[in-house]
């Protein structure tokens, strides 16, 4: 049997924290998450797979709006029209979502849940329990039914596998016991970077995000397709994702005037164009002279004639050979500051107050493990001020 596995398409995203920053982008964004799901079932069809497995975050909370239910079922119903059935369960994202409150999803479409645990497809029983509430802190394993006898086993989970870091304890579960549990496969959701794991013909699949919706989740845009024969399981990851995120560095320094920095801005983002999806930049310009304004309004106005790259954010520093005696001294103190025990638990307290004034969207960028890029961002901005001052 051969199965495609992917989760966390997150469906409705809002993509607040983007799009306050570039709305175009934003906008995109929400666009690129059907586009690719859309690619995923072109996908599961071309490659005649035998089953298409979700594990979890299909939409991105417990209220879709009736376009995104309404693309859900159009799309899972194509795959099986062509002869092939979905099997998936509710992430904590989803986890209110009542999927029979305006019907069925439709025939092949097979939801599991505590109710209904398992479904047989051919020779393989797939097993999975969906989030009744959004928040799970106990693992979900000691409810999981038994192998089925003379099937293979396929399990789906959405869980923070090990308690990973960077992600919030859902329904934690050790590898060691999952892969102890007696299945042939785990497909797995919630973290979103891809990873594959064995214990012997054992594997666990972590598909990652399908489509990243910010640069800290640049590592996903892809699925995984995992063949089960005779002997372990062979694994192909493939990419799917319709927009990317790159960094791209650029220096300003020894551009004479506008018209060098445009061309060298061009060029630029011209070397960001992928051929077969949309890419969101990451631009860090090196410049004693210019401002992130001035360069960010700059860029747009270049972009405006690059096809299919986006301007995601945009950061100015100060090039190290321009530094003085006096610049030198004063970065070093903010360092040995910043580096403090008392600096920086009132840093992360002040870090965590920003939070809790943010949308969830916003401030999933603004996690404790995001402090030292933010310190240097400061830096950046007093060390440029301070030429912009000296250049006067």
């Amino acid at each position: 049997m051969r199965l495609l596995a992917t989760a966390d398409i997150h469906l409705g995203s809002p993509i607040r924290s983007v799009a306050l920053r570039n709305s175009d982008l934003g906008d995109r964004l929400k666009q690129a998450s059907r586009d690719t799901f859309a690619r995923i079932v072109d996908l599961a069809v071309t490659e005649n797979v035998d089953a298409l497995v979700l594990a979890g975050d299909i939409f991105d909370n417990g209220y879709p709006d009736l376009r995104s239910r309404a693309f859900l079922i159009a799309q899972l119903s194509r795959a099986a029209e062509a002869g092939v059935p979905t099997v998936l369960v509710r992430g904590n994202h989803d986890a209110l979502l009542d999927h029979r409150a305006y019907g069925e999803l439709g025939p092949n479409i097979h939801l599991l849940h505590k109710e209904m645990p398992t479904v047989e497809i051919g020779d393989v029983a797939f097993h999975g329990l969906s989030y009744d509430a959004a928040h799970v802190g106990k693992s979900f394993l000691p409810d999981y039914p038994k192998s089925v006898p003379d099937k293979r086993n396929v399990g789906l989970m959405h869980t923070s596998l090990d308690g990973a870091p960077g992600h919030d304890p859902y329904a934690p579960c050790a590898t060691a016991d999952l892969m102890a549990h007696g299945f042939d496969l785990w497909c797995l959701g919630h973290i979103h970077a891809p990873f594959e794991r064995w214990d012997g013909p054992v594997l666990a699949v972590m598909p990652g995000i399908p489509q990243p919706r910010h640069f800290g989740e640049r590592q996903g845009g892809t699925v995984t397709i995992v063949e089960m024969g005779d002997g372990a399981p062979i694994v192909e990851r493939r990419d799917v994702s319709r927009l990317g995120f790159a960094e791209l560095e650029l220096d300003l320094q020894d551009s004479g005037d506008q018209q060098d920095m445009v061309a060298t801005l061009r060029d630029g983002f011209l070397s960001a164009q992928h051929p077969n999806k949309d890419a969101a930049v990451r631009l860090r310009a090196t410049s004693s002279r210019q401002s992130g304004p001035f360069v960010t309004e700059l860029a747009a106005e270049v972009l405006d004639d690059v096809d299919r790259v986006f301007l995601d954010k945009v950061e100015v520093v100060v090039p190290s050979r321009s530094l003085n005696t006096e610049t030198d001294d004063l970065v070093r103190l903010m360092r040995t500051e910043m580096a403090e025990d008392g600096f920086r638990q009132a840093a992360l307290q002040q870090l965590d107050e920003v939070r809790t004034a943010l949308p969830n969207e916003i401030a999933a960028e603004l996690e404790d493990h995001a402090l030292d890029a933010l310190l240097e961002d400061a830096i950046a901005e007093v060390m440029l001020a301070l030429h912009a001052e000296r250049a006067e």
